[in-house]
């Protein structure tokens, strides 16, 4: 009897921990791989292991706080960057080890600006997880992290990190040895520009100049551009403000008040346990009653 009560006990801690326990010893490692790993700013880089896990851990927090809640208020309370990470965040166990590698940027031929944005990609078990985007505010430094699921499912996964991305009159391309293809149209519909993005003649003239220009060269010619273009640009205009301050936004956590979340998990835990001793309850009660009746035979 002894034997049977421990091993449902067993049975019941086993279905509490799945239940409500969120991953926390899995591994991020940042590879700086793919054609664009040597001008890719360090800034960008150095976080982004902490960034992934911090966010993880907002998305699994949102979920346990509102996962029982109404469709409303589920979407009212949870933003929708995270509602779309949750399913992403809910994958990651605590023997996983998580790879980001291959970032990327998308190139424009008349911007001059330092990137503020980079794209990356993370791998489980050596297949695609998901891609992402990290951003840092060049004057205050602050990084911020954002996923869009239907931005993602743009973007095919090239293991070797070997395509090239580039926008040209608001379309954006990727490109490979092989081919080219769109990632996605951003041209209004009837295909005219919209009134704040009209310059003068002249500055219409050059860039479609440097668009053809630039549509006309080959994959490889295309590639060495872009990336001298943005080592040179990251060396003389990035600055070190952004490189410095770029923990500070780590440090803050502003999902949700810490107690009230753990609150939601005490909740859902006193939930589960209730209805695990029911379980066990009517188990044991059920061993009884067969004992007694093959006592009585």
């Amino acid at each position: 009897m002894k034997k049977y009560i421990l091993a449902l006990m067993v049975i019941l801690i086993c279905i509490i921990g799945v239940d409500v326990r969120q991953a926390e010893a899995y591994s991020v490692t940042v590879q700086k791989d793919g054609i664009y790993a040597g001008v890719v700013p360090d800034s960008f880089v150095n976080n982004t292991a902490a960034i992934f896990k911090k966010n993880v851990k907002k998305a699994m927090k949102y979920y346990n706080k509102y996962k029982d809640a109404d469709e409303y208020t589920y979407i009212m309370k949870v933003p929708e960057k995270y509602r779309d990470f949750i399913p992403v965040a809910k994958q990651i166990r605590d023997s996983d080890e998580i790879i980001i590698r291959n970032p990327f940027y998308i190139y424009q031929t008349m911007d001059d600006a330092v990137p503020e944005s980079y794209h990356f990609f993370a791998e489980k078990d050596g297949k695609k997880l998901c891609m992402f985007t990290i951003e840092i505010e060049l004057e205050s430094g602050k990084v911020s992290f954002w996923y869009d699921k239907m931005k993602e499912g743009r973007y095919a996964y090239d293991e070797k990190g070997e395509t090239i991305y580039y926008e040209i009159d608001q379309i954006i391309y990727a490109e490979t040895r092989d081919k080219t293809r769109i990632v996605w149209d951003g041209k209004p519909l009837g295909g005219e520009k919209l009134a704040s993005d009209l310059g003068t003649d002249d500055w219409e003239a050059e860039q479609k100049a440097m668009d053809q220009k630039f549509r006309s060269m080959s994959y490889s010619e295309k590639k060495d551009e872009m990336l001298a273009d943005l080592a040179k640009r990251s060396k003389e205009k990035f600055g070190y403000k952004a490189s410095k301050n770029s923990k500070v936004e780590l440090e803050d956590d502003d999902v949700e008040p810490e107690e009230d979340v753990k609150e939601s998990d005490r909740t859902d835990v006193y939930i589960v346990v209730g209805i695990g001793i029911a379980v066990i309850g009517v188990t044991i009660g059920g061993i009884i009653l067969m004992k007694r009746r093959k006592n009585r035979l």
